[in-house]
């Protein structure tokens, strides 16, 4: 069998710096401040394997190296997506490369939407599932079978409040009013009555979100369907909670709503880049 050999055009010399090689500043041109880019390096501290335990858990299966990220690797070539953040001379400092001191770097292309993110940014139900075992993207849930769906995640009710009082809403939030809530008690059956009006409603499930992926919901058909909707803001990368929503009841008849029935689909979206995690108020409220 064949082999070759690959010179390196620069070396990680700390983290998040990348020093290019004096003979190869010209093919830095181009490059500029902000732009995402792929840094292929070589895992030089580490051993060839061709089965490893995924992340490196002995109490996970063997798993042929190919289908994990370990460093352990054929030919120990690494790949990170980075944002340059600023470049002197020949180097580079960048955010978010996945790799050691004196590792040297063999390559680096630009990263383009069209072609490497080739199926969209929102995440399949295989995706959120793996969020969910490696992660806890989502915890506290009823039945994973039965709330997972083909583009998002069934959430379930908690409990169910009247809202008391006026709310206050500024700019900057520093004379920020949130109206008291009166909980709505379930009946022995576990029903609730909701007459026409807006409610206050709070999910069984927490959400963990990583920095590089954020969350919408909207409501399922059958509540539409029944004269009521629910109205959400958007979830931001780094919240954590058991999160508050709204249930509005359009229906002069009023709706019946069951303890743990499924109101609300969150659909998840990658985002470009990683970004500065949520730090508000309702930061791991209700947990």
């Amino acid at each position: 069998m064949s082999s070759f050999e690959l010179k390196p055009i620069g070396y990680v010399r700390k983290k998040d710096e990348i020093e290019i090689l004096e003979e190869f500043i010209p093919a830095m041109d181009g490059l500029s401040e902000g732009m995402l880019i792929w840094v292929l390096y070589i895992f030089h501290l580490s051993t060839e394997k061709i089965r490893v335990h995924p992340k490196g858990d002995t109490r996970k299966p063997l798993r042929g190296v190919f289908s994990t990220r370990s460093p352990y690797r054929i030919n120990k070539i690494g790949l990170s997506a980075v944002k340059i953040r600023k470049i002197e001379k020949n180097i580079i400092k960048v955010d978010g490369l996945d790799a050691l001191e004196n590792s040297p770097v063999v390559d680096i292309k630009p990263f383009a939407e069209v072609y490497d993110v080739p199926y969209g940014s929102v995440l399949s139900a295989e995706d959120i599932l793996k969020r969910i075992r490696n992660e806890n993207l989502i915890t506290d849930y009823i039945d994973l079978e039965t709330q997972i769906q083909p583009n998002g995640f069934d959430c379930t009710l908690k409990k169910v409040s009247r809202i008391k009082g006026m709310g206050r809403i500024d700019f900057d939030n520093s004379e920020r009013v949130i109206p008291e809530t009166l909980e709505i008690e379930f009946d022995e059956n576990g029903w609730v009555f909701l007459e026409k009006g807006v409610y206050r409603a709070t999910l069984n499930e927490i959400v963990s979100l990583s920095e590089d992926i954020m969350a919408f919901a909207r409501p399922r058909s059958t509540l539409i369907r029944s004269g009521a909707n629910v109205l959400t803001a958007v979830w931001d990368a780094g919240y954590r909670g058991r999160s508050e929503v709204g249930i509005v009841v359009y229906n002069s008849e009023g709706i019946m709503l069951k303890k743990d029935a499924r109101i609300v689909q969150l659909v998840f979206i990658k985002l470009t880049e990683r970004t500065k995690p949520y730090n508000g108020v309702y930061l791991n409220e209700n947990i």
